[in-house]
């Protein structure tokens, strides 16, 4: 048997020079605990460095054809494949090949589209693909994608018609995958999307360039696009572009920001609030195009930094609590923030202050942070409206070394 370190570089998953827990390893193969080192070597050393998946394309129509994928550790994909018109019906078709692994978790979803021409019309009556990429989501999530793997095919065509625009694109994407995210149904959290045509074709980025950068709709489903990935969400009131608004985070809100977070947010550039709202009226960040941050506040858009009432009982509380899903957004992999946030949706991080960071959910984490912020009104009112406030003079909380060992020193 190989060593666990050997073992490790195998893959390509830790590219950057930091300190790898066992834990880590161990949570991303879902050993269970306790785990030894040999064991997780052993699990290691059952994983593949390259999936090859490759299915036939059927429909009840005079069209058919294949689709081929091979997927590897590093995040480099290739897609191949052909659809073929086998009679007398000219049609136009989108194949959506999908490698579909981590117990449903996780999905690369490849996207080609074209137009194949029967006896009915002169043309080409095959059309190929054959597209390399890399797509930065497969690599980081290798161990928990890869162990389970399996390709299914969906697809969609019509006779004689076209589907060759970005937004028809975007539209067969959303039936594809919208209603399941949305509903959570089959335990999908996010469809990574590796094809070029998608995000690239025309050299336009985005269906409606007046929506923020990585926000789209497609048949009555919000998709919002991150690097990566396309989380759809129910979009509460919002129907059409002209409805979503959106702005960065003014000076005097990331100055308000950096009271409680010190330097560890992303630049205010960044960070995108928009009055999108997802579930239930509910507020959701998500990383965006470009290293941008969607803030999505619903109707709390107008004045984010207002006191609630309820569990936000102090002004900017609500807020705090957003941010630091900015924060958590900045630092994790994409997938692994939408699979946090639709599996881990407990906020009550509970009365132990004893347990690791690490150990608290996505929620968890959030309620953390905007509590202790809003622990102590006296201070708030007081020390805290001075520019760089002396947190050493707020009264002391349990929560204090989280604060400060990891959200203020940027430390996961």
């Amino acid at each position: 048997m190989t060593s666990l370190t050997q073992s490790i570089r195998r893959f390509h998953l830790y590219a950057a020079p930091r300190v790898i827990s066992l834990r880590e390893v161990a949570d991303s193969l879902g050993a269970e605990r306790p785990v030894s080192v040999r064991d997780v070597a052993r699990r290691l050393d059952e994983v593949p460095v390259e999936l090859h998946v490759a299915e036939p394309v059927t429909t009840e129509t005079a069209l058919g054809g294949h689709v081929d994928m091979v997927l590897r550790s590093d995040g480099t994909y290739s897609s191949t494949g052909h659809m073929r018109a086998t009679g007398f019906p000219s049609f136009s078709f989108v194949v959506h090949p999908i490698v579909e692994g981590g117990g449903g978790r996780f999905r690369a979803l490849a996207v080609h589209q074209g137009r194949v021409f029967g006896t009915d019309t002169p043309g080409d009556r095959q059309k190929n693909w054959a597209e390399d990429g890399r797509n930065e989501a497969i690599r980081q999530n290798w161990l928990t994608f890869a162990r389970d793997a399996r390709l299914t095919v969906r697809k969609e065509w019509e006779v004689d018609g076209v589907l060759g625009t970005l937004g028809d694109i975007a539209t067969a994407v959303a039936q594809v995958v919208g209603v399941a995210a949305v509903t959570g149904a089959g335990g999908m959290a996010a469809a990574l999307v590796i094809g070029s045509q998608l995000g690239e074709a025309a050299g336009e980025p985005w269906p409606f360039p007046a929506l923020p950068v990585g926000v789209t709709i497609a048949s009555g489903v919000l998709l919002v696009f991150g690097p990566a990935a396309i989380v759809p969400a129910l979009a509460a009131g919002v129907a059409a572009e002209g409805l979503v608004d959106h702005r960065p985070l003014l000076e005097e809100e990331a100055a308000f920001a950096a009271k409680v977070f010190g330097p560890t947010l992303p630049d205010r550039e960044q960070i995108i609030l928009t009055n999108i709202s997802g579930l239930d009226d509910r507020a959701f960040v998500v990383p965006g195009a470009g290293g941008s941050f969607l803030v999505n506040l619903g109707d709390d858009f107008a004045d984010p930094m207002a006191a609630k009432g309820g569990k936000y009982t102090e002004r900017g509380q609500m807020l705090i609590h957003e941010l630091t899903h900015v924060w958590q957004a900045s630092r994790w992999p994409a997938t692994t923030y939408f699979c946090q946030g639709v599996f881990e949706s407990t906020y009550e991080p509970g009365g132990d202050p004893s347990r690791p960071w690490s150990a608290y959910g996505i929620e968890q984490q959030a309620t953390i942070v905007d509590r202790w912020y809003a622990a102590d009104p006296a201070f708030l009112g007081g020390e805290f409206q001075n520019p760089h406030p002396d947190l050493s003079l707020k009264k002391a909380h349990p929560f204090d070394h989280y604060i400060h060992a990891h959200l203020r020193a940027g430390m996961t």
